[in-house]
């Protein structure tokens, strides 16, 4: 595992926000790269944001294909009962970002935490494409 420190252009940023339809608030990125006898093994990115009015903290790891391999909940300091449950995460594992990684789309809402849905489901589409922008230079 590598941890990488990556400054977007203000060109990669407008990018990000323009695939991910949503804000990217940061040029500086710090993906962590995996590896295992030289062969890519995923890369791993922490988005902390507001869901309301308190932060939650997301580790999302993208598989060698730029497809959601595992979203791990690290930190909600909402109240408890705006937590999904853990299935409804996995809903989006194989997941890749396009028109259908979208509340009411692809990804179904929750009852009664739908701020949290939505931040959710903000954070890794920002995720996604922000991997998509750093990998268009490794190509």
């Amino acid at each position: 595992m590598e941890r990488r420190t990556e400054y977007l252009t203000g060109e990669q940023v407008e990018r990000a926000r323009a695939l991910a339809e949503v804000e990217v608030a940061s040029a500086l990125v710090h993906p962590y790269v995996a590896s295992c006898a030289g062969a890519p093994g995923g890369t791993a990115y922490f988005d902390a944001h507001r869901v309301r009015t308190l932060p939650e903290t997301l580790l999302v790891v993208i598989d060698p294909r730029g497809r959601v391999d595992r979203i791990e909940l690290l930190s909600f300091d909402e109240p408890p009962e705006y937590i999904p449950r853990e299935v409804w995460y996995e809903q989006f594992l194989g997941e890749e970002l396009d028109a259908d990684l979208e509340l009411a789309r692809g990804i179904d809402g929750v009852t009664g935490a739908t701020l949290t849905a939505r931040a959710t489901t903000e954070a890794v589409r920002r995720i996604l494409a922000l991997h998509q922008v750093l990998n268009e230079e490794a190509r």
